[in-house]
């Protein structure tokens, strides 16, 4: 008798944690989280590249008004030195800085080249 109420005992807790699990909230997908703030950091960066570039052709078109080069390489120095300051209060290496706004220069140069060829 002693050994038929254990196994009641045991079967009432089996099911009665199986209720508990039903009733769990489900488990969310770490990587499904960090991905969907990946993507929305992503359309961000894009989004605040875009308004720097609109910034960059507003500079083009005084510079042309104004007859200055397109290029000036003592404040893009200056910005990438600030950059790569700042890229490493984040974390980030100097040669990563460099690259992206090696590229980042590139693209303003380009959009202001296309600015000046349009008039």
């Amino acid at each position: 008798m002693h050994k038929m109420i254990i196994f009641v005992g045991i079967c009432l807790m089996g099911i009665t944690g199986v209720k508990a699990q039903d009733n769990a909230a489900p488990v969310v997908d770490t990587m499904t989280v960090y991905r969907k703030k990946i993507d929305e950091l992503d359309k961000e960066i894009i989004h605040l590249l875009g308004e720097r570039i609109q910034a960059a052709k507003a500079i083009g078109a005084y510079k042309m008004a104004h007859n200055v080069a397109v290029v000036q390489p003592d404040r893009f120095n200056k910005v990438l030195q600030q950059a790569i300051t700042e890229g490493r209060k984040a974390g980030l290496s100097a040669a990563f800085v460099k690259k992206l706004y090696e590229g980042v220069h590139a693209e303003s140069v380009r959009q202001e080249e296309e600015l000046k060829q349009a008039h």
